[in-house]
């Protein structure tokens, strides 16, 4: 039985692609990254011409730990860890030659390093040298390299690049199509938790490619990757609940699942704020005395007060309010204070909107080590161009400096 009415509210269900997977995440011991405490230790051997050192202190930089984000110094650590042949740091320069960050944007040295990468076996690098032959990134579009590419690299382990090969199957492209070829790739990765590989394979339960159709199985699955945050399947799922395959109908529950949908989109964009997970969350009741301790220096009191007023606000005014005293705890040194102020930045709310200002403050969050600091600031960086993110980490680098003068 194919799916009818009320199936159409979503048209074709997406499959969850990974467009880009630079800077995906390294294999092997050299993929520590040091914490703040352990700079000081690094540069003495990063300037010796230790490799591994010198990639470090790129990796240093480009996150933004316990110092600004600067990718031009991150850059300059990597190509120096490049040129002596370090897979990890040719990877990542490659990834910035790709962006434009910190170094003129140059697809063709970004080819050449991506492949220098590869060559070292990493299935890592090698999936990311398939995408660049299948995106046509630096060299002529090649969507059978990049199956073989794909295929090499998912023989070796990595799951996205078998994701991203079962895609392949699916539409045909650099390979004959082959749905079930597909779901044979995405049973291994989806049964090991990858939240795409568990979407796709969704789908072709839902739809009876290359696999007998089966709806409870897809709802699983639909379930397993949502509750990983994957948006994609959070639709999936709310289309399976409103329509009543493989689950018990609920109008509710499928309301629920497409409302989550909108929140995840919703903070991965920034349209939400920050509440630090260290406090008990603030009571509209008690704003009065959360108010006095605010006018009295408390810099937690006036993170609470501008969160109170930000969460609350219905115009204009109590936004200026809350950037107000979101901006008197930054300036005091609170993070949480820093990620919602450059997030009112981003937005032009209560202040005027100024990208660069508010990924100066995200990016100051990020380097005092908040967690989850460094997710939303790089989510930012998705809405800004490459001379806006250096623009804005040369004024959180001066912020720094002024603000350890201090110290």
């Amino acid at each position: 039985m194919g799916m009818t009415g009320k199936y159409c509210r979503y048209g074709l269900w997406a499959i969850a692609v990974s467009a880009c997977l630079f800077f995906a995440a390294p294999g092997g011991a050299q993929s520590t990254t040091p914490a703040p405490d352990e700079l000081s230790s690094l540069r003495p051997a990063a300037e010796a011409g230790a490799a591994d050192e010198q990639y470090q202190m790129g990796e240093t930089y480009r996150l933004g730990l316990g110092i600004p984000q600067n990718y031009e110094q991150a850059a300059l650590w990597y190509r120096r860890a490049a040129d002596q042949g370090h897979a990890e740091a040719q990877n990542k320069l490659a990834a910035l030659l790709a962006e434009g960050l910190g170094v003129d944007r140059d697809a063709g040295a970004a080819f050449v390093l991506f492949s220098k990468a590869a060559e070292q076996g990493n299935p890592s690098h090698i999936k990311d040298l398939a995408l660049a032959y299948e995106k046509g990134f630096g060299t002529a579009a090649d969507a059978t390299r990049a199956a073989e590419l794909y295929e090499k690299a998912a023989q070796a382990g990595s799951m996205s690049a078998a994701v991203s090969l079962a895609v392949l199957y699916l539409e045909g492209r650099g390979v004959a199509k082959d749905p079930a070829r597909a779901a044979e790739l995405l049973e291994g990765p989806a049964n090991a938790g990858n939240a795409k590989a568990q979407n796709n394979l969704g789908l072709l339960y839902s739809r009876g490619e290359g696999v007998t159709q089966d709806y409870a199985r897809a709802a699983k699955l639909f379930a397993a990757a949502s509750e990983q945050g994957l948006g994609v399947a959070m639709a999936n799922l709310g289309v399976m609940y409103e329509n009543g395959f493989g689950v018990a109908q609920s109008n509710e529950t499928a309301a629920m699942w497409y409302r989550q949908r909108s929140i995840m989109e919703e903070s991965s964009s920034g349209a939400g704020f920050y509440f630090d997970p260290r406090l008990v969350r603030p009571e509209a009741a008690s704003f009065k005395s959360y108010l006095t301790a605010a006018k009295a220096g408390d810099p937690v009191a006036q993170f609470l007060v501008g969160y109170l007023l930000a969460t609350t606000a219905q115009n204009a005014g109590d936004y200026r309010a809350a950037a107000n005293w979101f901006g008197k705890a930054a300036s005091q040194g609170s993070a949480p204070a820093m990620i919602n102020l450059g997030l009112l930045h981003m937005q032009g709310r209560g202040v005027l909107q100024d990208f660069e200002i508010g990924y100066m403050w995200l990016s100051l969050a990020a380097a005092s080590g908040l967690a989850g600091a460094q997710t939303i600031r790089d989510n930012a960086a998705q809405h800004m161009t490459a001379d806006q993110i250096a623009s804005a980490n040369q004024l959180a680098v001066e912020r720094w400096k002024i603000t350890k003068s201090k110290e």
